[in-house]
């Protein structure tokens, strides 16, 4: 009797189809697997788009605050503000309204769901307990007990108390953006970019650009370029908008160039290795003629006409 059975030739055949069908169909898994994280984080900043129409629509037109006043250390500009449920029956009152009245606190009830700021596929840190958090009693260890959500959208501090329809173009200013790459932070929220304010004794609200800007709270921003080692590789290279009209739209991010980039829809232009601080000479293209603030986040631009002597690229 013979028994029939594969030879070695042919075992080695089957071995390099299947090889060759695996190289083949992964990178369709992987484009297929990235393609329905940027669905899913289109879909996220679709419905906070939404609740933030709802939101400013019961507040007399104008968008939340970005940089709270808080008591005992003033305006919080550069802090992370942590979310509502983290607040203690302990804390103090004045600290907690501060808390409450942050953007991504207030606007929570029209969003109804944390799990909407979480960016599908990026990364978490857990900060640890700034001047915020002390303030209201919070401490680490009160973090990892209430494990809150993780948030990674950020919100243009810009509009802090500006009236919607003040706006120059609606289509064009961006309010919700991924604009920490893939750092998430838990428990706490963090605007980008931010007005920065020092005085408490005077209002906070975004004041034109105009030259010795920085003199008066409010005539000055900064936003983050800091992703703490999680990347910017995310959605194909693209970032995620949702617009003042509440429109979302993907672009490609100007993060991964050296090449010049238009600075009325890429907040990243001059960013990998040309990027020049404002605060240095010969300033960067992103930045308005006077170095106050950012091209794509002033509500007061039309996204039309530049700034002279600087020319549209």
């Amino acid at each position: 009797m013979r028994t029939k059975a594969f030879t070695l030739i042919e075992l080695l055949v089957v071995i390099a189809i299947i090889a060759i069908l695996a190289a083949i169909l992964f990178p369709v898994f992987a484009q297929a697997k990235a393609a329905a994280k940027k669905t899913q984080a289109i879909s996220n900043l679709k419905n906070i788009g939404t609740a933030g129409q709802i939101y400013i629509a019961d507040y007399d037109d104008q968008w939340g605050i970005a940089t709270p006043l808080v008591p005992g250390i003033g305006y919080a500009w550069d802090r992370f503000i942590p979310v509502k449920e983290l607040i203690k029956p302990t804390t103090n009152a004045g600290v907690a309204d501060a808390i409450n009245t942050f953007f991504y606190n207030a606007q929570q009830p029209y969003m109804k769901n944390w799990q909407i700021l979480n960016n599908p596929g990026s990364g978490q840190r857990t900060p640890l307990p700034a001047s915020v958090f002390t303030a209201a009693g919070i401490t680490q260890a009160d973090i990892d007990a209430a494990r809150p959500p993780v948030i990674h959208y950020t919100y243009n501090g810009l509009l802090q108390g500006y009236s919607s329809t003040a706006i120059e173009n609606p289509a064009e200013l961006t309010v919700w953006w991924t604009g920490q790459g893939n750092r998430g932070f838990t428990g706490a929220g963090y605007a980008s970019p931010q007005l920065i304010c020092t005085n408490a004794a005077s209002g906070c609200s975004y004041q034109p650009a105009a030259a010795g800007c920085g003199a008066t709270n409010g005539s000055i921003s900064f936003y983050t370029s800091n992703s703490s080692n999680f990347g910017w590789d995310m959605h194909n290279r693209t970032f995620v908008y949702s617009y003042a009209d509440s429109h979302v739209k993907t672009r490609k991010s100007g993060v991964y160039t050296t090449a010049q980039r238009d600075a009325r829809s890429d907040p990243f232009a001059y960013y990998l290795g040309k990027e020049v601080d404002r605060f240095r000479a010969g300033g960067a293209r992103y930045w308005d003629i006077n170095y106050c603030h950012p091209y794509i986040f002033r509500p007061d631009f039309d996204f039309q006409n530049w700034d002279t002597p600087l020319v549209a690229p």
